[in-house]
C-alpha cells in the first residue's frame, strides 16, 4: 500500500518582537516568495503554480497557499462546476510584497548571474520569461493613466501560446489566454518581445502592431528600459 505524504513540520516562529522577525514569520519560508511573485505574474490555479516552482511538493504549496490566504495576501475563490475551480488572487496586502521582490531583483542583478536571452526557449521556459519579465520591469508611477489591454503572440517556438497583458488602475496584470477585443495586438518574435519590454524599437518596429500606434507608446513607456532579468528558481 502507497504511503500517503507527511504532513509538513510544524512552522516555527522566531518569537522576536523585531519587524524584520515578523515579516520573516510570514514571508521567510522556502517558496512563499516564489508563490507571491508568480501570483503577480498572473497564475491563479494551484496546479500552475505548483509547474512553474519545480520542486515544490504539492503539500508545502498548500500549506504556503493556506498561510498566506490566513495572513490576509491572498483571496481563494472557489467556483462550482465540472470541475469545480479554484483560484488564487492577491489582495492589496499581498500586491504590497512587490517592493521586497523588486528589491531581491536589484540585488540578484548586481551580484547574481543572469539568465541570457539565448536561453529562453530552452533552459528558461519562454512563459516564465514572458510573465515574469514584464512584471517585474512594470513602472506603476508611469501608468497611472494609461488603460489597455494587449495581447502577445509569439510566432517562433514550439507549443507557445498567446499571453495578455492588462494594464489599468497603475498595476500590470498578466494572463495566459488571449483577452476578447484587445486594444493592441503584438505578432512578434521572442526576440521582438525583448525589444518590446525593453524599450530598443518603437512598438511598431517590434512585430506586426495591430490598434493605435500612440497607446502602444503609452504601453511601452510603462515599463522600464533597462535589462531586466529574473533568476529562474
Amino acid at each position: 500500500m502507497a504511503r500517503s505524504p507527511k504532513p509538513e513540520a510544524a512552522r516555527k516562529s522566531y518569537g522576536h518582537p523585531c519587524l524584520i522577525a515578523q515579516t520573516l514569520d510570514v514571508l521567510g519560508d522556502r517558496w512563499t516568495l516564489l508563490v507571491l511573485r508568480d501570483l503577480m505574474a498572473g497564475l491563479r490555479r494551484y496546479s500552475d503554480i505548483l509547474e512553474s516552482c519545480g520542486g515544490m511538493s504539492p503539500n508545502v504549496l498548500s500549506g504556503r497557499l493556506k498561510l498566506l490566504e490566513r495572513e490576509g495576501l491572498v483571496d481563494r475563490r472557489y467556483e462550482r462546476g465540472l470541475p469545480p475551480r479554484v483560484d488564487y488572487t492577491l489582495t492589496e496586502k499581498g500586491w504590497a510584497v512587490r517592493p521586497i521582490l523588486l528589491a531581491l531583483v536589484d540585488w540578484g542583478m548586481t551580484y547574481m548571474p543572469r539568465f541570457p536571452r539565448e536561453s529562453v526557449g530552452d533552459t528558461v521556459p519562454t512563459d516564465f520569461a514572458v510573465r515574469v519579465i514584464p512584471t517585474f520591469a512594470f513602472r506603476p508611477e508611469i501608468a497611472q493613466h494609461v488603460r489597455a489591454t494587449m495581447v502577445l503572440e509569439l510566432d517562433d517556438c514550439e507549443g507557445c501560446q498567446t499571453w495578455t497583458f492588462e494594464i489599468a488602475d497603475g498595476r500590470l496584470t498578466p494572463s495566459r489566454n488571449r483577452a476578447e477585443n484587445p486594444d493592441l495586438h503584438l505578432r512578434t518574435s521572442t526576440e521582438g518581445f525583448f525589444r518590446f519590454f525593453r524599450g530598443q524599437a518603437e512598438p511598431c518596429d517590434c512585430g506586426e502592431l495591430q490598434g493605435p500606434a500612440e497607446l502602444a507608446q503609452a504601453f511601452q513607456d510603462c515599463f522600464e528600459f533597462t535589462p531586466v532579468a529574473v533568476a529562474r528558481s
